[in-house]
């Protein structure tokens, strides 16, 4: 136990002025900055606060950090960061000299693998202080936004975004440690973005066949929080445009007429159940212990 804590700390000091340590603060700000200027921004300027507008508020922080934040942002951590973390070792060909050490193999992979999976927990729960710290700013600068924060519901959104993320970070390292390249997982993770975007939103006889695509995971286990309506799931941000407008007919030249009928689509098709919180949650924990099992395993190779 000691050897282990001891490799955890030096892969902590590893990340001083690392390329890592920089994505760790620049995505959420960066993330802030979009959702402030593009969303809250507009809000300053309000002289009366409707019924609707509040309940805006209430709602926009949270839809927000699984729209914006867990449909860009946080794909793209969950892909570079694995593979800052072990680009030292690679980038400075260190292997052979950690491996002469009388420390076991498979140790360095779980060190690492601790590191990652405590650094994205610590994101997080960052994420959702500045998040707070920005909702008391709004508060001062305007009034009529001093509305409370839902603290506890956000806990639970962003305890389901770290859950849901474990197999896709799980493979991750496994795939930054066995590859020496920074590109492979950075083209994971824009395939499963892209997959994120078509199938969110896709009514399927068995919701689970979409949800638990380790891609997809993370934004349907979150989007579960905030969804509302029959449909089994809210399409990603960046796929509405090409979503199917309900009551709208889309001609071959692409005109679209409007259509009206007495019983709406919903009530007619009556869209299937959407996946059990509990199977997510199951298949998020099993998948990600397993698929850290096989990189730890794995780890323990001979290394040219």
């Amino acid at each position: 136990m000691t050897a282990f804590l001891r490799q955890l700390r030096a892969e902590t000091l590893k990340l001083r002025r690392s390329p890592a340590l920089r994505t760790l603060w620049l995505l959420p700000l960066l993330f802030l900055l979009v959702e402030f200027l593009l969303f809250e921004r507009p809000l300053l300027g309000l002289q009366t606060l409707t019924a609707d507008t509040r309940t805006t508020l209430e709602t926009l922080q949270p839809k927000l950090v699984v729209a914006l934040w867990g449909g860009f942002f946080h794909p793209l951590l969950l892909a570079l960061l694995p593979a800052l973390v072990f680009r030292p070792e690679h980038r400075f060909k260190t292997w052979r000299h950690l491996h002469a050490m009388p420390l076991s193999r498979q140790g360095f992979f779980l060190a690492k693998a601790s590191l990652v999976l405590v650094l994205v927990a610590v994101l997080l729960g960052a994420l959702g202080l500045l998040l707070f710290a920005e909702r008391k700013l709004l508060g001062w600068a305007n009034p009529l936004l001093a509305q409370p924060y839902p603290g506890l519901f956000m806990a639970r959104l962003l305890g389901w975004l770290w859950l849901g993320s474990l197999p896709l970070l799980a493979l991750y390292l496994w795939v930054s440690d066995r590859i020496n390249s920074l590109a492979v997982p950075v083209v994971f993770g824009l395939v499963g973005l892209i997959l994120t975007i078509a199938l969110s939103g896709e009514e399927l006889p068995q919701a689970w066949r979409r949800d638990l695509i380790p891609w997809v995971l993370p934004y349907a286990a979150t989007e579960r929080l905030v969804h509302k309506g029959p449909a089994q799931q809210e399409g990603h941000l960046a796929g509405k445009t090409f979503q199917k407008e309900p009551n709208v007919l889309r001609l071959p030249s692409g005109r679209k007429i409007k259509t009206w009928q007495n019983i709406p689509d919903e009530e007619i098709f009556v869209p299937p159940p959407p996946t059990p919180t509990w199977l997510l949650a199951a298949f998020s924990a099993g998948a990600g212990f397993f698929l850290l099992v096989l990189g730890w395993a794995d780890a323990g190779r001979n290394r040219a």
